[in-house]
């Protein structure tokens, strides 16, 4: 179908001919020698129309492996792994004649048409990280047994995350199949995983330019038989088009259209320059063009249009309606005419994604609705139904009916294929769309996965959604089951006191019709969420929630488990020492998936739980247990929130350097709560440095990222972290008003185990700005609601508020005794940092008492310990404490005493360099300067004798300073 020679007999058009590849000789040269010399990624980066798919196809075409070509389609919402699916069907017929292991089972949701040729699908996993681990092992197998070499995706900017999962899998493998992709960097998503993969190191970056006037000379002589272009009409063209490959050739093409380009006489003839007009932009010359064809052509083009990608001419024709001798010569014509490309399977689509666009945006509502019900009537007749596409194809045509039926089968497939993400996004938008009605909307929101919801404002659509369907006709049966959808749904958008009496109302018919149901209500309303009850409310639901369970029928074993986990966790958030029993009574060993998965559950929430009464040993025990289990079983979502649990009690027991690689790693985590708690963690290791601008910039951040936290999550608690930045920065107003509203909830819960973060804090700032009688009352409350408690955590703060109060009645040797108690409870945790800092206000006490030489050398060993911590900031202060009695120490804190070993900055820097970062991209997580990083990096290489950065991070892992790039805390799938 493509154009001949200049002068041929077949037409005018013929003259014109698709452009060679110009100018570009030596970018193809070095995408070569990237994929024969180098192992990473190779990325071809540009915008629209500067010939990214070009120089790809012209790679592809000189290499000699089986390559495995997906194509990005800028669907609305991406369907999952659909580009990787549909290049395979391309490439394979079939895998009978495959050698797969079982794993390939895991595959039939992507391959429904091969379900005879693959082997039984594997039990379901209750993880949908885990099952997406799984789908995309079984796909890299099929992948290496049909024999692909070079795995290439173009337009990978409108790739789906699974799909980049799959490249950063294939990335990590370091072997075959090669990954080499075309993006628009201006078109990648803030939190795409394109924006990650692209980033890492080993990856070859080329960015092909636009043509200068002598490229456009050359290409457009390719178009016109190699024919001379003279360097006025080259320079016309290329002032016109900015040498854009695209723009340059849209605008030859339509000055041939219009005969201000004509062959007479083997020689090409123009009109003068000063008379041409060219378009301003590809779309108004792609308009003028298509305005040109014949009726048939314009037909098939807008079908291929309403269809997007290379599609069948049967089933364009059966679009477009016309007849398939009919769609045959237009797309003969368009493709001649260079608007389209054929493939060698005798598939047509557009030559590129503008011209489609702007093809599709031309037509009227009307025609556009019409021909995708066209196309969605014409795609359920194929053997394999399309879901996905079926779905967008009847949403715009204004078929609701069709288009909900479709989109929850695409749901269910994103669900199975471990996508939960795009499953919420289909099913969202036929809810928003008000294409479920009724009973319906309950049904879909319940099978939503309401986790993946990429923030709040989804949640709040959904819930006015929701309330106009319970405001409907339904049965009592139905408005209860919508009842409970909605108060869900509010609990997770953190309107908890608008959901807790919703849920309250509805429980006694959720008893009556659900009692699964309704013990999942009670535990929820147990929670001591946001509200204002008092413990005693809370424990009475889970009284009730008790007794329901005890009661006929008996529940399944994994949602007794689950009640039970549930239970001991509540008692332990609410103060109650009878959790520990229940914790230690909990089943050892799970039979089922779904027993196994409650049991990591349990030993990951009491592990958190522990955490907040201070058994920092029992507390990593459990953790260790959860992060075993949920390795064990690919439970990838639970691994990765434990692993942000561990990180934060590494933080508090002094493994700091351990918590600031897993905050660094997970900055570009999926889960908002994971890049909130890698941002916290990093604002407080940057306030222990001293830098208190930059860390209340992180906090800020990891604020407005994640959902909020609140006093139950003890040193996880923003406020809490803001108030320790206030008053260490002296400004203790800003400290009460960032722990105003924990106290008063945790005054109203009586649940004073809460405050143990908060209350020392809190009483340094009532003190500092005189409200001494204040300060008292908000001890004695502290030290009456945890009094009898074994909680180690209350116990030290306790003594640490005794201290504070002993100083400020100007008892300085009483409140010297009193600080070093705390300092001694602290340490006890462990908590090294809280112990040193509460040692150096006790020597400050013995300088006010007299006591210089017995202070001055406490001084000096918390001057010791805050250095090796890596607390340089606080350290500074007591070198100048220390100065201010003569007592000089040399060189500023950090600094000096450490002879070969790594300081612990030059540990943070390293460790993100055995991940392969820049130093860029190190300066930018820990908040340096780059020169500053370099600084760290040679430091390092000398105590280690590491003539390269290389070498470096060797050494390190080899010694066991930085643990292994796959050892590290995951922050989500890719990393591993």
């Amino acid at each position: 179908m493509s154009g001949t020679a200049p002068g041929s007999a077949s037409g005018r058009r013929a003259g014109l001919g698709v452009p060679r590849l110009v100018g570009r000789v030596r970018d193809l040269s070095l995408l070569g020698r990237a994929l024969d010399e180098r192992p990473g990624p190779v990325v071809v980066a540009g915008e629209a129309g500067i010939g990214k798919s070009r120089l790809l196809a012209e790679l592809l075409r000189q290499r000699p492996e089986t390559a495995l070509v997906a194509v990005c389609l800028p669907f609305r919402e991406p369907y999952t792994l659909g580009p990787v699916v549909d290049a395979v069907r391309t490439l394979a017929g079939g895998v009978a004649d495959l050698s797969l292991t079982g794993l390939a089972g895991a595959l039939r949701p992507l391959f429904p048409e091969w379900a005879d040729q693959l082997p039984p699908a594997p039990e379901p996993l209750p993880d949908a990280a885990a099952a997406r681990h799984r789908l995309l092992r079984a796909l890299v197998e099929l992948i290496d047994a049909l024999g692909v070499g070079l795995f290439a995706v173009e337009d990978a900017h409108w790739a789906d995350e699974t799909t980049l999962e799959l490249l950063l899998f294939l990335c990590a493998r370091r072997a075959h199949p090669r990954v080499v992709l075309t993006y628009r960097p201006e078109d990648v998503r803030p939190d795409s995983l394109l924006r990650r993969l692209v980033a890492q190191s080993g990856v070859t970056r080329l960015e092909p330019g636009p043509m200068d006037t002598a490229g456009t000379a050359d290409l457009v002589s390719s178009m016109l038989g190699g024919e001379p272009v003279s360097a006025e009409f080259a320079a016309f063209l290329h002032g016109h088009t900015d040498g854009l490959p695209l723009a340059i050739e849209e605008c030859v093409r339509l000055l041939y259209d219009r005969a201000d380009l004509v062959w007479e006489d083997g020689a090409w003839l123009r009109r003068d320059l000063a008379e041409l007009v060219v378009p301003p932009s590809i779309r108004d010359a792609v308009l003028e063009r298509t305005s040109r064809l014949g009726p048939a052509t314009g037909a098939v083009l807008a079908a291929l249009a309403v269809l997007e990608g290379d599609q069948r001419p049967t089933l364009v024709a059966e679009v477009a309606g016309v007849s398939l001798d009919e769609a045959e010569s237009g797309l003969a014509e368009a493709v001649a005419g260079g608007l389209l490309h054929e493939d060698r399977g005798s598939r047509v689509g557009f030559r590129h994604i503008l011209a489609a666009r702007t093809v599709y945006h031309a037509l009227g509502g009307l025609e556009r609705g019409r021909l995708h019900l066209r196309a969605g009537e014409a795609l359920e007749r194929e053997p394999v139904r399309r879901v996905a596409e079926l779905a967008r194809h009847f949403r715009e045509a204004g078929d609701d009916g069709r288009w909900a039926v479709y989109a929850e089968q695409a749901a269910d497939r994103a669900v199975s294929s471990g996508d939960p993400r795009t499953a919420f996004v289909l099913l969202l938008d036929v809810l928003t769309g008000r294409a479920a009605r009724g009973a319906a909307v309950s049904r879909l929101v319940q099978r939503m996965p309401l986790y993946a919801a990429p923030g709040n404002a989804p949640l709040s659509e959904l819930v006015a959604a929701l309330r106009e369907a319970a405001d409907g006709e339904l049965t009592p049966q139905e408005r209860t089951e919508a009842a409970w959808q909605l108060a869900r749904l509010m609990f997770h958008a953190g309107d908890v006191e608008a959901a807790s009496a919703e849920m309250e109302r509805i429980v006694p018919g959720l008893v009556r019709d659900r009692p699964a149901a309704a013990v999942r209500a009670m535990m929820m309303l147990a929670r001591p969420l946001a509200t204002a009850h008092p413990a005693a409310h809370h424990r009475e639901w889970l009284e009730r929630a008790g007794r329901l369970v005890a009661g006929p029928p008996d529940p399944v074993p994994e949602d007794r488990l689950s009640f039970l986990v549930d239970r001991a966790d509540t008692l332990l958030v609410l103060g109650d020492p009878e959790g520990w029993t229940a914790a230690r009574g909990l089943p050892a060993d799970g039979t089922s998936p779904g027993e196994v998965l409650q049991q990591a559950r349990g030993f990951a929430n009491i592990g958190e739980a522990a955490m907040l009464w201070g058994r920092y040993g029992d507390a990593r025990q459990r953790l260790d247990a959860a992060a075993a289990l949920a390795r064990r079983h690919q439970y990838l979502r639970l691994h990765d929130l434990v692993g942000a649990t561990l990180a934060h009690l590494d933080w508090l027991t002094g493994a700091r350097s351990a918590a600031v690689h897993w905050a660094a790693s997970a900055l570009d985590a999926d889960e908002p709560v994971l890049r909130a708690d890698a941002l916290l963690l990093l604002g407080l290791d940057e306030a222990a440095r001293g830098d208190h601008r930059q860390a209340s910039e992180r906090v800020r951040a990891a604020i407005a990222v994640g959902r909020p936290r609140g006093p139950a999550d003890g040193s996880r608690d923003p406020s809490a972290v803001v108030a320790r930045l206030a008053v260490a920065a002296g400004r203790p107003e800003e400290a009460l008003a960032a722990t105003e509203a924990a106290w008063r909830l945790v005054a109203a819960k009586e649940l004073w185990l809460w405050a143990a973060e908060i209350a020392p804090l809190r009483i340094r700032a009532l003190l500092a700005t005189g409200r001494v009688a204040e300060a008292r009352r908000a001890a004695a409350a502290f030290t009456a609601g945890t009094r009898g408690l074994d909680a180690p955590m209350a116990a030290a703060a306790g003594k640490l508020t005794a201290a504070l109060l002993a100083r400020a009645e100007g008892e300085p040797a009483d409140a010297a005794g009193r600080f070093e108690e705390a300092g001694a409870a602290w340490a006890a945790l462990p908590r090294p940092h809280d112990a040193l800092l509460a040692r150096e206000d006790a020597a400050c006490c013995r300088l006010a008492a007299g006591e210089r030489d017995r202070a001055v050398a406490a001084l000096r060993e918390v001057f010791d310990g805050l250095t090796s911590l890596g607390a340089t900031g606080d350290a500074d202060r007591v070198r100048r404490r220390l100065a201010d009695e003569g007592v000089r120490i040399g060189g500023r804190a950090g600094r000096p005493g450490y002879g070969d070993r790594l300081s612990p900055r030059e540990l943070d820097v390293v460790g993100l360099l055995v991940e392969g970062r820049t130093s860029a991209q190190i300066a930018r997580v820990l908040g340096l300067s780059p020169r500053t990083v370099e600084k760290h990096v040679l430091s390092a290489m000398r105590k280690r004798n590491a003539p390269s950065r290389t070498a470096l991070a060797v050494a390190v892992v080899e010694s066991g300073d930085v643990p292994p790039p796959g050892n590290a805390p995951r922050p989500h799938l890719t990393t591993g």
